[in-house]
């Protein structure tokens, strides 16, 4: 009855169709994944290092030669661009201007929280420990570093964030009480250190002058976004304007001389917005078990993974890939 009504008072009423359908296809998916958690965690013990491998290995060849390597890859998603094209994302390192790694991806944001959660899932799957032979822990030093690579050449700076959190807090939680002071002299020795570099930085360079180039306005644009979403969960609370239909009610919701089509990047506020108040209270119900499981074995790392880059881009609702990640995560779990 919500999917229906949802529809009918959307402005534009395929889309929300087809955004349903896309909805329906992710439930399922994470239907079938609860039901058979064992062989899908063997088959993806085995898939997901591969995934992370080709992807990382594939932004650095994309900002080597400066755009597309195009082919086959094409099929695989890889979006066709160059160096120069319009709204590639940049940044610079030592005043020497590159792109920032897509993969298969249609943004390096996108790209950088996919390899974030697919790699922590299959960390969590081993221990170096359990590894026997070799060879073992030869691949699963592989599989970690190629995934601090493609993650460092995303020039995602929340993803970095994230990571380095994530890393610290990973390496508290395993350290044992009387080894706490160890690892606190060490993380302050670290930000000691890092200080004392841009402290040096700043007396005779400026810090953009050693890594830069990101879009100044991504803050201003974000802002505007959330206020254009904030106006449309006042025009319709209860039932939200339709699933999908944010970028076409953007332009009736503007903010100032601001015109930027694209979603919200706020996950909270884009579904508020699309499906309204119903809507989550509907999710949350359905979803429950799953965030109770969540809670109950202290999974904080998708908290902090899907939580914390939810705050600042919209991927993981509107991303294909990013979705059916999580959607199989989800199942998982």
């Amino acid at each position: 009855m919500f999917v229906g009504v949802n529809i009918v008072l959307a402005t534009a009423r395929w889309v929300a169709l087809y955004r349903w359908l896309r909805i329906g296809q992710w439930w399922l998916t994470v239907k079938l994944l609860s039901k058979n958690k064992k062989k899908f965690t063997n088959y993806l013990t085995k898939i997901v290092p591969w995934w992370i491998i080709v992807e990382a290995f594939l932004g650095l060849a994309q900002i080597i030669k400066g755009g597309s390597l195009n082919g086959i890859l094409w099929w695989l998603g890889e979006r066709r661009f160059t160096y120069g094209g319009i709204g590639i994302a940049q940044f610079r390192v030592f005043d020497q201007a590159w792109i920032r790694a897509y993969g298969t991806f249609s943004h390096p944001n996108s790209l950088a929280g996919f390899l974030l959660l697919a790699w922590w899932w299959w960390k969590k799957q081993f221990s170096i420990l359990n590894l026997q032979s070799s060879a073992e822990k030869m691949g699963y030093w592989i599989v970690n570093w190629s995934a601090v690579l493609g993650i460092a050449l995303s020039g995602s700076r929340v993803v970095w964030v994230v990571t380095a959190g994530m890393l610290i807090a990973e390496e508290i939680l395993k350290t044992k009480a009387k080894s706490l002071k160890i690892i606190t002299g060490k993380i302050l020795l670290s930000v000691g250190v890092i200080c004392l570099i841009l402290g040096v930085v700043s007396i005779n360079y400026r810090i953009s002058d050693f890594v830069g180039g990101w879009d100044i306005n991504s803050l201003e644009k974000r802002e505007a976004l959330a206020v254009s979403a904030l106006k449309m969960i006042r025009k319709s609370p209860l039932f939200g304007i339709g699933a999908g239909n944010f970028v076409v009610n953007l332009p009736k919701f503007p903010t100032g001389n601001f015109y930027w089509m694209q979603p919200v990047h706020n996950i909270l506020l884009l579904a508020l917005s699309e499906i309204g108040i119903v809507g989550i209270i509907i999710l949350i119900f359905n979803l429950q078990s799953t965030i109770i499981k969540i809670m109950k074995y202290k999974l904080w790392w998708l908290w902090a993974i899907v939580g914390v880059t939810g705050l600042f881009d919209h991927y993981w609702l509107t991303l294909p890939q990013n979705s059916w990640l999580l959607a199989i995560i989800l199942g998982l779990i």
